[in-house]
């Protein structure tokens, strides 16, 4: 895949393109040990780095595929043809092509391209924001990577379009991450974020777009479940009752949430829950005061919103049962209860009198 830059055409020939599409999921692993290939002698990004040094070159770098191949450093999983886990304790070659690649790049200009080379085509039409915040995120990411200053990503001319399957994914995968890393912002998070990136690059065969979409799919489910309201089943005999909800937050930094409560039918009423505001790693049982109309079946919709009033996480029902007597029916029944017990006392009263009487 090769990215222009608006460069003259004596530029053009000393202009190097690093970027490959990944192959590693979102859980770290990879799909194939595609990239050790590559990057090991005779290998197309192994036979990139076999020139001599200059002054004058221009280097596209995609900081996915620098991270990729940083995570072979110290020891990786990749998948077999059957689909089970290899495990590879540790590979030199990588090394050895990282400290190559930074000898090259001493004394030249570093362009960082939009983290995993997706299809701008197509980003700029449907979420043009988002490509901005992920060419922003490149050039930190690649500055980091390299430990030097390289410049911001700038248009490129990328044929094709992303795979049907990470098309048809991406637009809720990154509203959903998106809305989470508005509140946290922890590297985990925002890995998920601009991972979602390497999906659309175009060079990515079916089969790879689908599992590497799916796996982005299942890891942002899971990171976005870290927020989350604890099931209940209650049963309350009062008419107002203090409901114990428990909110739990997974991630290390804290958060601050509302939380939203509905009633599905008009059984109970329930009170406005103020802002919450619950610490990393723990959770926070909060009292709802409910008044119970009438007796019967009902369940409260508890979702939890950002600050923003966005959505964030998932719905989490609470069925009730009520089974509170009116203050009529305990009269009644406390009535007639005391009316038994007279008419039990006279009616032994009775008795006694008439074995006397004998």
């Amino acid at each position: 895949i090769f990215f222009l830059l608006p460069i003259s055409p004596a530029q053009s020939s000393t202009l190097v393109t690093l970027s490959a599409p990944t192959n590693k999921l979102a859980d770290g692993r990879f799909i194939n040990n595609e990239l050790a290939i590559s990057i090991s002698p005779g290998g197309n990004l192994g036979r990139a780095l076999e020139i001599t040094p200059s002054n004058s070159r221009t280097w596209l770098i995609d900081p996915a595929l620098i991270e990729d191949i940083s995570d072979l450093v110290d020891g990786y999983i990749y998948l077999d043809q059957e689909g089970k886990d290899v495990e590879v304790a540790s590979l030199d070659i990588a090394s050895a092509w990282l400290a190559r690649l930074q000898s090259l790049i001493s004394n030249n200009r570093v362009v960082s391209i939009t983290y995993g080379a997706p299809s701008q085509a197509f980003l700029g039409r449907i979420a043009p924001g988002e490509l901005s915040t992920y060419n922003s995120l490149s050039k930190l990411r690649l500055e980091a990577l390299l430990n030097r200053e390289v410049s911001a990503p700038g248009e490129s001319n990328i044929e094709g379009q992303p795979a049907l399957i990470a098309k048809n994914a991406y637009t809720a995968l990154r509203k959903s991450i998106k809305i989470t890393n508005s509140v946290i912002t922890s590297k985990d998070v925002e890995d998920l974020r601009l991972g979602l990136a390497k999906t659309l690059n175009p060079g990515h065969s079916r089969d790879n777009a689908l599992l590497i979409s799916k796996s982005y799919s299942s890891a942002i489910k899971s990171v976005n479940n870290k927020l989350r309201i604890s099931p209940g089943n209650y049963t309350i005999t009062t008419k107002n009752y203090d409901l114990p909800v428990t909110v739990i937050n997974d991630f290390t930094e804290p958060v601050s949430l509302d939380l939203i409560i509905t009633t599905t039918n008009s059984r109970v009423l329930v009170e406005d829950v103020p802002r919450i505001t619950i610490d990393g790693q723990s959770q926070i049982q909060i009292e709802v005061p409910i008044e119970v109309i009438a007796s019967g079946d009902t369940s409260l919709r508890l979702q939890l919103y950002t600050p923003k009033g966005e959505i964030i996480g998932l719905e989490q029902r609470i069925p009730l049962r009520l089974a509170v007597i009116s203050p009529v029916t305990t009269w009644l029944t406390t009535g007639m209860a005391i009316i038994l017990l007279l008419a039990a006392i006279v009616q032994s009263v009775r008795r006694v009198k008439s074995r006397r009487g004998k």
